[in-house]
């Protein structure tokens, strides 16, 4: 549990490039999400780990009251920032299975990205406790995925990744294709799956800013300070040398929507 603590705080070490390099989330998401919830207005929502505030920003401006929970301080500081316009936002410091919050009480408990830090004994529980009845909980994930012309950097980098992660179990010998992304697992005596969909997304981004993007993701940022320098470097010379400074990267943003089972 600890570990999974840790990890989760991971990026708080880089909050800044965090925010300035990770991917949004499209406006048709957020669409989307509220149709498949049928979210009334002034919907109240917990979000889990809003990171810097970028999905949340988009609630926010639905007019929703959101308590947008996070675990890392400077991150958390930044979301404040982001959403200090916002009256309809309130940021916490803090980790969600610790934070008190009043039972049956909001509309939609949503989580970008985080949803896997939370310790299990509270992934489901604590959502299904704070819901009101036929409340919905929504996890959205960033998915790594198939170009479907062959994958050739995907292939390129695997001995680095093979060099500098020998025992890790994230290794994978192919990308997923797009229409392969699955809905989250979820606890089927608490909630059951009401809505799935994915949205394509993807960036190109020269050597310098992929490696910055690889700077924010945990195991990049749980490695030692030389180990996790000489791995950037490899991965921008690479992206240099190999594929002439640019990088088309697929992303599948899934959007898995999961309905209270009743007590």
């Amino acid at each position: 549990m600890k570990r999974i603590t840790k990890l989760g705080l991971s990026f708080d070490k880089e909050a800044a490039l965090y925010h300035a390099i990770r991917p949004g989330y499209p406006d048709e998401l957020f669409d989307n999400l509220t149709q498949a919830t049928d979210l009334p207005p002034h919907a109240k929502i917990v979000e889990i780990g809003p990171g810097t505030g970028q999905a949340t920003k988009s609630l926010a401006e639905r007019n929703y009251e959101i308590t947008a929970i996070e675990i890392g301080s400077s991150l958390a500081k930044i979301a404040q920032r982001e959403l200090r316009q916002y009256d309809n936002v309130e940021v916490i410091t803090g980790a969600f299975e610790e934070v008190e919050l009043p039972s049956q009480s909001f509309d939609l408990i949503f989580s970008a990205i985080s949803f896997h830090w939370i310790k299990p004994g509270w992934k489901y529980r604590k959502p299904h406790q704070l819901l009101k009845r036929d409340g919905h909980l929504a996890i959205v994930h960033t998915h790594h995925v198939s170009d479907d012309k062959g994958d050739l950097f995907f292939h390129a980098s695997q001995p680095i990744y093979q060099k500098y992660f020998p025992n890790s179990n994230n290794l994978k010998n192919a990308l997923p294709a797009p229409d392969g992304i699955k809905p989250y697992k979820l606890d089927n005596s608490l909630f059951e799956l009401s809505h799935f969909e994915t949205f394509p997304l993807n960036i190109q981004y020269t050597a310098e800013q992929y490696r910055q993007l690889v700077n924010t993701y945990s195991p990049t940022l749980q490695l030692p300070p030389e180990k996790r320098t000489a791995f950037l470097d490899d991965i921008q010379y690479l992206i240099e040398t190999e594929f002439n400074n640019r990088l088309q990267k697929y992303f599948s943003i899934s959007l898995t929507v999961a309905r209270k089972v009743s007590e």
